[in-house]
């Protein structure tokens, strides 16, 4: 298998991933916002709550928050203080600094994939399930874990992205 048939491959799965991503999120906040809709009507003009309603509500926000986490680590729109960016004049000098600043990125998703990683695991076996609806609690926890890997992954090819350009640069004649 060729290199071009590989990075061919990783960009059609990229394309997927992202579709889904994109696809997710706008579900979960049509959903998100049905729910809590629903549960005002519901509580303040019929006075009848149902019954485990808050609980899903939360579990989706949940995923809503890792799922967007992950876009934003891939498109590169995350909260950022760059105000690094105002001294330093080269553009060679800020690929480099965009460069470090996402091996800092790196770094530290691979520690929260690590703890999410451990605390997943150690949920799963513990069978843990939530208080109102008894669903297993892997289910929220485990948006932590899989937020983790994804966004791992797209912090690693932002880095390679940044470096590659970083040790390419040249400057127009």
């Amino acid at each position: 298998m060729s290199m071009r048939t590989v990075q061919k491959t990783a960009l059609a799965i990229d394309h997927v991933l992202t579709n889904c991503l994109t696809l997710l999120i706008v579900l979960g906040g049509i959903l998100m916002t049905l729910t809590v809709v629903l549960q005002v009507l519901l509580r303040y003009v019929f006075k009848q709550p149902l019954f485990g309603l808050e609980e899903f509500s939360r579990l989706v926000a949940i995923w809503i928050y890792f799922l967007g986490a992950v876009f934003s680590t891939k498109t590169d729109n995350h909260v950022q203080g760059d105000v690094a960016n105002k001294f330093i004049t080269g553009e060679r000098a800020r690929i480099i600094l965009r460069t470090i600043v996402w091996v800092l990125c790196l770094v530290t998703c691979i520690l929260f994939l690590y703890h999410s990683g451990t605390y997943s695991w150690w949920i799963y076996g513990t069978g843990e399930r939530t208080p109102g609806l008894w669903w297993p609690r892997i289910i929220s926890v485990g948006s932590m874990f899989f937020g983790a890997a994804l966004m791992t992954l797209y912090s690693l090819t932002n880095v390679i992205k940044y470096l590659t350009c970083a040790l390419n640069y040249t400057e127009d004649p």
